[in-house]
């Protein structure tokens, strides 16, 4: 009896100590991530700035020419907004896990604001993306970028299997499309991917 009370005292240590550090590890990671939001959010604020009231004519010939600079430089692509969901993100070059940890993530080789064809952005369900099942059809979607405000209406929302990846293919219009796992809920992996597809309404440029 004294060895398996001694052996639960070690197993509940054990797990306690599971538990503190999964907590400081996601302590960090919320930490890390809304630093970044809050800085480089500053950094975008002051290129939008610097921007705005300039013309910029390569918007004429379907050319992100400013963002793509700004990629270059920082990674920083712009501010994903959803007003109805109260969401506002800032989206960044590139799909891996610490990107995706900090920010949205612009899927490479898709579209950029203001360039014809599709721009695919990828968020985690847990963290900016968690209010994308509320999402309506009819929301205005805005993207700021160096190039410019475009505004997109949601026109649908499906689920597919990860391996469809024909939602990343180039569109005949301008359109937004958002991913992130789903289910929402779902502990772990999840085995499918829940789909918000927008059409671009107009661009205004700063």
């Amino acid at each position: 009896m004294l060895d398996r009370h001694v052996c639960m005292r070690r197993l509940e240590r054990s797990l306690g100590a599971v538990a503190l550090v999964s907590l400081g590890i996601f302590a960090w990671a919320r930490l890390d991530s809304d630093l970044f939001q809050k800085v480089e959010g500053w950094r975008i604020d002051e290129v939008l700035k610097t921007a705005r009231g300039h013309p910029v004519g390569v918007l004429q010939a379907g050319m992100a020419a400013a963002t793509r600079a700004e990629i270059a430089a920082s990674g920083l692509i712009g501010r994903l907004e959803i007003p109805r969901l109260g969401l506002s993100a800032l989206v960044v070059e590139g799909t891996d896990s610490r990107t995706l940890r900090r920010a949205v993530g612009h899927v490479p080789l898709t579209s950029l604001p203001g360039e014809p064809g599709n721009v695919a952005l990828a968020g985690h369900r847990d963290s900016f993306f968690q209010h994308l099942r509320q999402v309506y059809l009819g929301d205005r979607v805005r993207l700021t970028t160096p190039d410019g405000t475009f505004e997109y209406r949601v026109e649908s929302k499906f689920i597919v299997r990860p391996e469809q990846t024909g939602v990343l293919s180039p569109s005949d219009g301008r359109t937004l499309t958002l991913i992130t796992c789903y289910p929402f809920k779902y502990v772990g992996s999840a085995p499918e991917r829940y789909i918000v597809r927008a059409r671009q309404l107009d661009a205004i440029v700063q």
